[in-house]
């Protein structure tokens, strides 16, 4: 039994400019994950309430797939909802859409709800750092609560500067986690090396806590079209005991089929 399984990050949202999820027909897509080898899909939802669960979980389990995680950076790209917005409004739409997301992890058998985009940003005079990170937090000890009810794991995940000035580094999302019951760390390779000083040790240090893994390479490329050492991580991953899925989040080039082929074709070797 292979302890480590591969997925790909996929916006349920076709009109999306989000560049770094996959797109396309939803049939056509899972067809193409499982005629590739793939074993699950993240999905990356832009509103948890407008979702037919019942046949996105059918038509992933017919092409034997699995919901490895639910991803919900489109709802903040898409309606400006964050966990740490200044706005009480912002943030009570945000803890809504979230407390939704857990239960449709619960529906979709996945039980884990990344925190990226949508834990919001700062660094501006209106909006410093210090008050955004403890409204962040005031947000999720109100999740933590649900998550924990619904056996859902909350996956934090550390975002490099460009995109967000609100938790980039590992040090400080692996404190966050460690004051909740829910919440566990969300590793992304590109992310990573962005902002820490080597990939490969950092695997270490978030050790028993990583909860799940994005991968791209340093190029933010299909994993084997850059310079990351992809056997140095699987090993640093296994030895840390982690089980879980290895999820492409990628820009999709050349192709989206080549960019899962590229993914499958590196990393498959070296988890079987």
């Amino acid at each position: 039994m292979r302890y480590l399984k591969l997925s790909a990050v996929y916006a349920l949202s076709p009109e999306t400019e989000f560049d770094v999820v996959i797109k396309g027909e939803l049939t056509g897509v899972l067809k193409l994950l499982n005629d590739l080898g793939y074993d699950g899909i993240e999905y990356n939802i832009p509103n948890p309430f407008n979702v037919e669960v019942s046949r996105l979980k059918r038509h992933t389990f017919d092409y034997n797939l699995r919901v490895s995680a639910l991803s919900t950076g489109l709802s903040y790209l898409t309606y400006g909802y964050s966990l740490s917005s200044p706005s009480k409004e912002l943030r009570e739409k945000a803890l809504s859409f979230f407390k939704k997301y857990i239960e449709l992890s619960v529906d979709l058998e996945s039980f884990k709800v990344v925190i990226g985009l949508a834990r919001g940003t700062c660094g501006s005079k209106d909006n410093p750092c210090d008050e955004a990170l403890r409204r962040f937090k005031n947000s999720l000890k109100i999740l933590d609560d649900y998550a924990v009810k619904h056996n859902v794991t909350l996956l934090l995940e550390p975002l490099n500067r460009y995109e967000t000035r609100l938790i980039n580094k590992l040090d400080l999302a692996i404190g966050i986690a460690r004051e909740f019951k829910s919440v566990k760390i969300l590793l992304d390779t590109f992310h990573t090396l962005l902002e820490e000083r080597n990939v490969y040790d950092s695997i270490n240090r978030v050790g028993t806590l990583l909860g799940h893994v994005h991968v791209a390479d340093s190029n933010r490329l299909a994993p084997g079209m850059g310079m990351l050492d992809w056997e140095r991580i699987i090993y640093r991953l296994v030895r840390i005991g982690y089980k879980g899925y290895l999820s492409v989040e990628a820009r999709v080039e050349p192709s989206l089929k080549e960019l899962l082929e590229i993914s499958i074709r590196t990393l498959k070797p070296l988890i079987i």
